[in-house]
């Protein structure tokens, strides 16, 4: 999985957002590590909601407060999954990063 599209479903996770609080969230998420950039975002969203990961909130269901220019995302069942199993991925990964870096100091 991209990484920008794991922080988005991350960010997304917990509520639906329109694109700057998506960003806003992902640059906290990550520490300031990733900073989407307005192509990469829109391409990235455009892209999860064609996989079915994501889906546009529609209007009936968007807050009253908000000016009505921006389009709401959230995740959908699938791209709950996903990011599930993403996650379960990176957790193997650093399960066996850190048995070899075990080893790799015993055997020093």
């Amino acid at each position: 999985m991209k990484p920008n599209w794991f922080y988005i479903l991350l960010s997304l996770s917990s509520g639906a957002r329109y694109g700057t609080a998506i960003q806003d969230d992902v640059r906290t998420l990550s520490d300031g590590a990733v900073r989407l950039w307005p192509a990469t975002l829109y391409g990235s969203l455009e892209e999860l909601v064609g996989k079915g990961w994501l889906e546009e909130v529609s209007d009936d269901e968007r807050p009253e407060v908000i000016s009505g220019r921006e389009r709401f995302y959230r995740i959908t069942p699938p791209g709950r999954a996903a990011l599930k199993a993403e996650v379960e991925r990176i957790e193997g990964l650093a399960r066996v990063a850190r048995q070899r870096l075990a080893l790799r100091t015993v055997t020093s």
